[in-house]
């Protein structure tokens, strides 16, 4: 699957708009901390009379500054949130377009791939994978009592830690990878050429990503792999994972990804 010119173009925008804000902002802030520390310093006080300075005046100076590098903080931080949500939601259309390319149906929420798609999907990675002598890998994330995240604080938030995750796995995954929503919980990764070892680096991988989102470090995800070796049956290749899912989610619950260090 490969990036259209024009959105790669436009996340590089995107990219380059955010160090331009952050370098905004660090001047500013480092002006205006100069400007505190020159307020402050005790040589400026043999020059009060001279500039007809009050010091009287002095706090409330120094307290303005402060409110402007905090205001100055606040406003790029409000600014970089657009940012990330416009790169998100061009990340998702890419992801919806390489699908529609494909002739593969989407899911209306997340964006990636729908169910549907599992069949063709198999048949073409099988066939291509035996006839280059490659395995392939199926992984299988599920989120864990996601019931529960819906009944305590709604169905809205439970669509918005799904995609979440859809766009993570999005970013994580190869031009070659598919990623599909295989069920009301559940995202299947499909990695082309990879044995169990390489699916078992991308879980970690996602894992990393999940501590540095807000909403999916507070929840716990189960996974499932499994291998597909060539001329093996295409169709066992998905039990083997749920299998996996199923064994390890009887193992005592995961901790939640927590906060990245």
């Amino acid at each position: 699957m490969q990036a259209h010119p024009e959105r790669r173009n436009q996340l590089l925008e995107i990219e380059r708009r955010s160090w331009q804000l952050w370098a905004i902002t660090l001047s500013i802030t480092g002006g205006l901390s100069f400007g505190i520390a020159l307020l402050l310093y005790p040589v400026l006080e043999g020059y009060a009379e001279h500039f007809y300075f009050e010091r009287r005046y002095l706090p409330q100076l120094v307290y303005g500054l402060l409110v402007l590098v905090v205001l100055s903080g606040i406003y790029s931080v409000m600014k970089q949130r657009e940012l990330n949500a416009i790169r998100n939601f061009i990340i998702a259309s890419y992801a919806s377009a390489a699908a529609n390319e494909g002739n593969y149906s989407t899911d209306s929420l997340t964006g990636v791939l729908d169910r549907s798609a599992l069949v063709e999907l198999l048949k073409t990675a099988s066939t291509r994978a035996d006839k280059i002598r490659a395995p392939f890998c199926l992984v299988i994330f599920d989120l864990w009592d996601f019931k529960t995240l819906n009944a305590l604080e709604g169905n809205l938030a439970g669509d918005l830690v799904l995609k979440e995750l859809a766009l993570l796995l999005m970013r994580t995954i190869r031009k070659a990878d598919w990623v599909m929503r295989y069920g009301p919980d559940e995202f299947l990764c499909l990695l082309e050429g990879s044995p169990r070892v390489g699916g078992e680096a991308f879980v970690q991988r996602v894992e990393k990503g999940c501590a540095h989102v807000e909403r999916l470090r507070r929840v716990k995800i189960n996974t499932g792999l499994s291998e597909y070796r060539p001329e093996a049956d295409a169709e066992l290749v998905v039990g083997d994972a749920e299998k996996d899912l199923k064994k390890r989610s009887q193992l005592p619950a995961p901790a939640a990804t927590g906060s990245p260090a």
